[in-house]
């Protein structure tokens, strides 16, 4: 494992990291630092790795990454390239930016053959919310005897315009640079949504705690999408579309569907809980898109639904 120097990691004086954390960079193939963390236990039943959404970071999750440590699992995680505190791949760091979803795919790789296989012991659940699911269940095309289970929340496998979003990423990339800001994407420049504008979440404090986290370090949100990342998951999600090898999965997956989410498409979390044949699709209501982060008794359903998918794998 090529380890490089220990990295900071935010806290909040009632929301601190949990005990005994690994914080470090490690560098990819090409030498782009990815920050990771990690959570190992003397006595386990096994490693969760954990990755976030689009324009996400670690922190978000402690709350997370606790509940998966009182229940006996060594826990995994780390900022994909482009966002949290990981390397930009370009000299803005406001902007997400990557060329292709295949980087992502060979991080995601990297990591599991270089440290989770000779740090962390199986069995192996990939939880994968978002952009993260989309690319937890893009990694089984290559790496589905690495997994013993998957969790995908909310995963981004299409949106509501779809061809919509196509038609504006098409004419966007054939006539601004890569590196603009995608054409209608409304960035933030750095300021906040308020939680009466927010469609990720129902609950206020966790909200609001995430925006806490990130007055610490603005760098770890970015501002908006560029015109190459967006097309980027133009192709990625096409290929999944199309993909023969998403009917073979014999893996076990559970995926937790918002149906009233309204930054990725509920329509076509459903759609592939058709096509995968070992899936278990359970459907929330009044839910935004972010469950973890969901209303206490939400997150007690979603947790009841963890735990019964984890047994039943007989971890």
């Amino acid at each position: 494992m090529i380890q490089l120097d220990k990295t900071p990691y935010l806290e909040l004086d009632n929301y601190k990291a949990p005990k005994n954390i690994h914080a470090f960079y490690l560098a990819m193939n090409d030498n782009k630092k990815i920050r990771v963390f990690f959570w190992k236990l003397k006595k386990n039943r096994g490693t969760i790795l954990l990755q976030q959404g689009h324009n996400e970071f670690i922190e978000k999750y402690y709350e997370t990454i606790q509940n998966f440590i009182d229940r006996g699992f060594n826990v995994v995680c780390f900022d994909w390239r482009g966002q949290g505190l990981s390397d930009r791949m370009i000299k803005n760091e406001h902007k997400q930016y990557i060329e292709s979803f295949n980087i992502h795919d060979d991080d995601l790789t990297f990591i599991i053959d270089n440290l989770i296989k000779k740090e962390l012991p199986g069995p192996l659940i990939g939880v994968g919310h978002s952009m993260g699911g989309c690319l937890m269940l893009s990694s089984l095309k290559n790496n589905e005897k690495k997994f013993d289970g998957m969790i995908l929340s909310a995963p981004m496998l299409g949106f509501k315009f779809n061809i919509l979003m196509n038609i504006i990423v098409f004419f966007s990339n054939l006539f601004l640079s890569d590196d603009d800001y995608l054409f209608g994407s409304k960035p933030n420049l750095g300021k906040e949504t308020p939680f009466n504008e927010n469609e990720l979440t129902n609950d206020r404090f966790r909200y609001e705690r995430t925006l806490k986290l990130v007055r610490k370090n603005p760098k770890v949100r970015l501002w908006g999408i560029t015109n190459l990342w967006a097309k980027a998951v133009k192709n990625r999600l096409r290929l999944l579309r199309n993909a023969k090898w998403i009917e073979k999965i014999e893996l076990k997956i559970l995926i937790i569907n918002s149906v009233e989410d309204k930054v990725v498409s509920p329509q076509f979390i459903q759609n592939y809980g058709k096509r995968i044949k070992n899936s278990i699709l359970v459907n929330f209501k009044n839910c935004g898109h972010e469950i973890f982060m969901e209303t206490d008794n939400k997150r007690k359903l979603l947790w009841n639904e963890i735990d019964k998918y984890i047994d039943d794998l007989g971890i």
